[in-house]
């Protein structure tokens, strides 16, 4: 028998323990075995527990019925489980079989159908796959129809396939949704070691896809309905890291059901079937960092890779990267970008191209953060609404495909494995064109510092929340593109605020952000465009509360906005500047609505624009009064500014000290020139916003790490008669 791979949780290993002395008979009682363990003790017996509530383990070998605490009423009347085919025999080469794994013992045929398992009788093999074989089996207690999986190598079967199989059936046991077959108990008998899950008549996505190309809506329902299972299991900290249409079941109902957690992993754990080094899972389906056996990096994003194959596969019919061998595909996952879906099928909707290609990113940021976010997106595509995700550009298919031709990918630090006659051609005729002469390679140069020259079609701006001066803004900047350029689609995405802003900007989910200077992330890949106006902080306070000072508040409730906010943030920056003696407040959460109800806090600090429709509210409220905020020392990220009051006495305004931050557009460094340009035009084209930092006053921001279409914009208009202020 071959040497097990080393256990990297010694809870898995206890419970390995617990299930194979208990099958001997040689557990005196469950409080005596959990005293071998006393740092693991209380999680073994969570364990243990949450196994009996399956039917799990039953001391001396006999057989779990009814008692074993087993909700029947809880199973679905339809439960059953299929299995895909698989080949017998490993050797074939198949790479649209799961990768086994290293020291596999030789499998043997099982056995003998029908075969006495306790409780179940085991009726037909329905599935062979990488480590198991699944059978149809009757379970005479509850008189019903189950699935059984064993392990493929049975009674030969060493620690390290037991412990694999064990993590399987935990996993799956954990999870309860009606989008994965569920788990009903697991265990050994007569050196067998089994579980027993649902069975579900009907037929699995693989068979679907082999029998025709799904229509688009019915792929993305199929995929959006498995994402959401598994942000599910993912939630429940659970990565499945063997996602394929043969994995994906299709009930009598056409709803699906997620099965096969074999390589299964436990988030909050680092246990795992295998080590860093070795690539498992099904090679067709797998994220890069998973080609190429990084198991270490394999994340929730890694499982959103192969929902993207898997609807690629369900779209054209074939998974996203083909090749001879396993070793070539696995090579080609790592290197190689996957062909659009409409360069296969050009029928497709262009939306769902995109969703596909976002989800099949090679680095995992790019992807979607989550399967729920991905199954948003479906839900969109579905339901006719825009989608998020922006389409790849011509420029950018170009240049994967310029990245094709050798000599650029070995220039480029791409690795291609595979070259057309057309590169290869391509590459002939470039060579000789450097033979003759060195202006073509100055020419590709010029040529690539002008590829962002190129104004999109469509572009995405982050607002804020609904009735917030940020989503005005947006709305301003979005109505003019669409004026002042023809054919270009602008949407407005609703956000949180600033810190929301900040992250869609970094993950390429927008295009144009506006952020507060304080929540602008030191990342160089993102850029200013202009600084737009200016932000105050307003203390406010009851005008029948007798607070007279800022300092006052020291030690009374305050609201300071919603958690996670830009204007949060800003605030409890702000109060990091006052002098000691002001003391601590007692922080309230909330929205600046609570300001209008009847029993409201005595006073806020909020961070607001200096026109929109809270201060319109606050001003007819007619209870409030603001406070000055001037502190000996300004940190960075303020500036002292005078604030026109009008909502302590609207009809004689008055000017008191505070501090401001400023909202500022940003970009990424790598967005268009035509972009900025026309954003920086629709924004001085705009008749006199309140309060606008004038294009004047922008010019002059040195510290701004300015995108360099903006700096050349401001440069050109340098010398001009500001007007547009």
């Amino acid at each position: 028998m071959s040497e097990s791979p080393p256990t990297n949780d010694p809870l898995d290993e206890a419970f390995a323990d617990y299930l194979r002395m208990s099958d001997a008979g040689e557990i005196a009682s469950r409080e005596d075995f959990l005293k071998l363990f006393p740092d693991l003790a209380d999680d073994l017996k969570e364990l243990i527990e949450a196994a009996d509530l399956l039917g799990n383990v039953t001391l001396g070998g006999q057989p779990a019925g009814s008692s074993s605490g087993f909700n029947v009423a809880a199973l679905s009347p339809n439960a059953e489980t299929i299995a895909t085919s698989a080949p017998a025999d490993d050797s074939s080469g198949d790479p649209d079989v799961t990768l086994p794994m290293a020291n596999r013992a030789a499998s043997d045929h099982g056995p003998r159908l029908p075969y006495d398992l306790g409780d179940y009788v085991l009726l037909e093999e329905i599935g062979r796959g990488g480590m198991g074989v699944v059978y149809l089996a009757k379970q005479h207690e509850l008189d019903r129809q189950v699935a059984i999986k064993m392990i493929r190598s049975g009674i030969l079967a060493d620690e390290g396939e037991v412990r694999r199989f064990y993590t399987e059936a935990q996993a799956a046991a954990r999870l309860r949704h009606r989008g994965i077959v569920g788990v009903h108990q697991f265990g050994r008998r007569a050196g067998h070691h089994f579980f027993s899950m649902e069975f579900i008549p009907g037929t699995d996505l693989q068979k679907k896809i082999n029998s025709g190309i799904l229509d688009p809506k019915e792929a993305a329902r199929y995929v959006r309905d498995v994402a959401r299972a598994i942000h599910h299991a993912h939630h429940k900290g659970v990565l499945h890291r063997d996602l394929k249409p043969a994995n994906v079941l299709i009930d009598e109902h056409d709803q699906v059901h997620v099965t096969d957690f074999g390589l299964a992993k436990h988030m909050d754990s680092d246990s795992s079937v295998t080590g860093s080094g070795a690539a498992i899972g099904t090679p067709h389906y797998m994220a890069p960092e998973q080609a190429g056996g990084h198991s270490d990096r394999v994340c929730t994003e890694s499982d959103v890779y192969a929902l993207g194959a898997i609807l690629f596969a369900c779209l054209t019919g074939r998974p996203p990267i083909v090749a001879d061998t396993v070793v070539q595909t696995l090579l080609q996952v790592v290197h190689q970008p996957a062909p659009t879906v409409r360069s296969i099928r050009s029928g497709v909707p262009l939306d769902l191209e995109t969703i596909v290609a976002k989800c099949l990113e090679k680095n995992p940021g790019k992807r979607y953060a989550s399967a729920e976010k991905l199954a948003d997106e479906l839900d969109a595509f579905l339901e006719g609404r825009h989608i998020e995700a922006r389409p790849r550009s011509q420029v950018l298919k170009a240049w994967h495909w310029f990245e094709g031709v050798p000599v650029v990918g070995a220039l480029t630090g791409r690795r291609v494995l595979h070259t057309s006659s057309t590169h290869r051609r391509f590459q002939a005729a470039m060579l000789l064109g450097l033979l003759l002469t060195p202006l073509l390679a100055v020419s590709i140069h010029i040529g690539i510092q002008h590829l962002p020259d190129v104004m999109p079609k469509s572009i995405r701006i982050a607002g804020g929340v609904d009735d917030g001066r940020y989503s005005a803004v947006a709305k301003l900047l979005s109505d003019q593109i669409e004026r002042t350029q023809p054919g270009v689609k602008s949407d407005i995405q609703p956000t949180q605020g600033s810190e929301e802003n900040s992250r869609l900007l970094s993950n390429d989910e927008v295009d144009l952000a506006l952020i507060q200077a304080i929540s602008i992330p030191p990342e160089e890949e993102l850029a200013h465009v202009a600084p737009l106006f200016y932000e105050p902080i307003y203390a406010l306070v009851r005008k029948d509360s007798g607070i007279e000072t800022i300092e006052q508040l020291s030690g009374r409730p305050v609201l300071l906005g919603e958690p996670g906010t830009g204007s949060r943030a800003c605030v409890e920056l702000m109060l990091k500047t006052l002098p000691k003696s002001f003391g601590k407040i007692q922080k309230l959460s909330g929205n600046w609505r609570l300001l209008l109800k009847e029993n409201t806090p005595q006073a806020a600090i909020l961070c607001l624009g200096q026109e929109g429709e809270i201060l319109d509210d606050l001003r007819k409220d007619g209870r409030w009064r603001v406070l000055e905020i001037n502190p000996e020392k300004v940190v960075h990220a303020f500036d002292r500014f005078p604030l026109k009051d009008d909502i302590t006495d609207s009809a004689n305004p008055v000017t008191v000290q505070t501090l401001a931050t400023t909202a500022i557009l940003m970009a990424k460094q790598e967005t268009s020139d035509a972009l900025i340009t026309a954003i920086l035009d629709a924004w001085y084209g705009i008749d006199s916003p309140k309060h606008r930092i004038s294009m004047k006053e922008a010019s002059q921001w040195t510290e701004l790490r300015l995108h360099p279409a903006a700096e050349q914009y401001f440069s050109d208009h340098s010398d001009h008669p500001d007007k547009r202020n």
